[in-house]
Parts: C-alpha cells; sequence; structure tokens
C-alpha cells in the first residue's frame, strides 16, 4: 500500500527535491492603485467562497473594502454569476456610495465572457454606464488586493469559523450584524487607531449614491468609459487582455504595465508607470448605441 500523499509531499520536501517557482515580479516596482486619495476612491472587491452550510449547501461572499476608510459590506449570496454579483454591487454602493474605481481579480463573474471577451460581461457594462473604472489585477497576484485579501482571513477566523448557522438564512442576518460591528468597533493602526466609521462621521463624509430606486438596467451596448488591467510582462512580451494575447516592445519585459481600454476609441493604451509607451487598435462590438 502506498503513502498518503501528505506523508509523499513531506518526503520530498525533506531531500530538498521541490523546486521553487522564481517569482520575478514580487521583486518589481508596483506603481498601481497602492494609495487611497479619499474616501469611495478605491474600492477592492472579492469573491470568497464557495463555503458550505451543513444542511444547507454552499454559498458564496462578496466582500467589498472601501481602501480609504476600511468599511465593508458583506453580501452573501448562492451563486457566483455576474447578475448576482452585479446586482450585489448596486446593494453595496446604494450604502457605501459610488467608488471611483473598482478593483477586482481576474474571475469570469467579473470580465464576463471567454468565448466572446470584447462582448464584456453585465459588471463591466455597468461600472462604465456609472462611470466606473474597473481595475483588475495581475492574473495570479492576489495579494494586489492585499486590503480585502486581508480582510477575508478576518471574515474566515472571527466569523465563519466560529459560529454555527442554523441555514443560509440565519447566515445572512448574522453576516450583516457582523459587518455592522466591524465597521463600528475595528480599529485599524493605518487610521490611527480609529474605526471605519468613526473616520467617516470625524470628516463628515457624504457618498454619492445611486438612485433610491436603481436597480439594474438592462445594457445593451458598451458605454464610453475605461477599463483597466495591470499586467506583469514577462519574457514573452505577451500582454494578456481577457485571454486575447497581444505582442508588447522589448522595453517592457519584467515590468508592471497598465494597459487601458478606451471604448469609445476602439484602442487600448499601455502605460508603464504614467509613461505612454505604446497604443493599438482594439476594436469592440458593434453595439446598437441609446
Amino acid at each position: 500500500i502506498p503513502p498518503s500523499d501528505s506523508t509523499i509531499n513531506r518526503l520530498i520536501k525533506k531531500k530538498g527535491l521541490v523546486k521553487k517557482k522564481l517569482n520575478i515580479s514580487k521583486g518589481v516596482e508596483y506603481p498601481y492603485f497602492t494609495d487611497p486619495l479619499d474616501f469611495n476612491y478605491i474600492h477592492q472587491a472579492d469573491l470568497l467562497g464557495p463555503r458550505y452550510l451543513k444542511g444547507d449547501g454552499r454559498f458564496y461572499s462578496l466582500n467589498i473594502m472601501d481602501l480609504y476608510s476600511h468599511r465593508v459590506f458583506l453580501h452573501p449570496q448562492r451563486g457566483k454569476d455576474d447578475q448576482t454579483v452585479a446586482l450585489a454591487l448596486i446593494s453595496c454602493w446604494k450604502t457605501m456610495g459610488i467608488p471611483d474605481f473598482l478593483q477586482v481579480d481576474n474571475e469570469l463573474c467579473f470580465r464576463g465572457s471567454n468565448r466572446y471577451p470584447r462582448s464584456f460581461g453585465i459588471v463591466i457594462k455597468l461600472c462604465l454606464s456609472l462611470g466606473i473604472e474597473l481595475v483588475f489585477i495581475p492574473i495570479g497576484e492576489p495579494w494586489r488586493n492585499g486590503a480585502i485579501e486581508s480582510f477575508n482571513d478576518t471574515y474566515n477566523r472571527k466569523f465563519f469559523r466560529t459560529q454555527w448557522f442554523r441555514n443560509y438564512r440565519h447566515l445572512k442576518s448574522q453576516s450583516k450584524n457582523f459587518e455592522l460591528f466591524h465597521n463600528r468597533n475595528h480599529r485599524y493602526s493605518c487610521l490611527k487607531g480609529k474605526t471605519p466609521l468613526q473616520m467617516a462621521q470625524e470628516a463628515r463624509f457624504a457618498p454619492i449614491l445611486p438612485p433610491p430606486k436603481f436597480t439594474l438596467p438592462k445594457i445593451d451596448y458598451i458605454p464610453d468609459g475605461t477599463i483597466s488591467l495591470i499586467r506583469f510582462i514577462r519574457s514573452n512580451r505577451k500582454l494578456d487582455i481577457f485571454g486575447e494575447h497581444f505582442q508588447l516592445p522589448k522595453t517592457l519585459i519584467y515590468s508592471y504595465v497598465r494597459a487601458k481600454i478606451i471604448t469609445n476609441l476602439h484602442q487600448v493604451h499601455v502605460y508603464r508607470g504614467d509613461e505612454l509607451v505604446t497604443t493599438f487598435p482594439y476594436q469592440l462590438p458593434a453595439w446598437v448605441t441609446p
């Protein structure tokens, strides 16, 4: 009988036979969206899950944080399709306000379809219609969404792993309680010991909210605006835009770039830091504009 996988892994590591993957990108300057300038300047969002409830199936939690105040919004949901995520974002913005930038990972629900990458999904169209610039962090680098990733750890340790939930409905109500508790009581050193709500109250912050009856609109066109993708360019010089690859100049090897899709121009502008280094056409579908 062969030993267990964990025993095999332990023996391989003990003999020094594990090759560590060289991650060049960790040693390269990353100048994008690291400093929040004000309330609702940058929201970081992450879809946590699936998590499982005994006797009541699986669920996900869309966790969102305002990077300036560290105020959070939690939205438990059964699925992770783009429409469910879009509705959750609207609920968040009706409470926290509309951000300038929404930073997310490259989960399919945020971007749309692998088969039709330029058609864009509901979340991208919703953000464009509200003037929000959606920012996709580098592929395989979740630490670039470090604030919400750190909160996810808090969510697991102090909420999900420490309570018993009767069912999904009970979890939803307790999730809202945990959200309120965090925003009222959790003190951050980066806020000089203040809580997120204390920070907002002292600044007398008044968020810009969608109309009270705002619902998910039917958007059968691509609104004018900008979508940003932060990418690390390796030796193959390939820029990945939603699964499509574009060749970049040799000068960009081993650097982070910001590829900005300008929808009304049907172009991609590639920046290294603040410097525009190249531009190329990016034809979008010929939707009927309103």
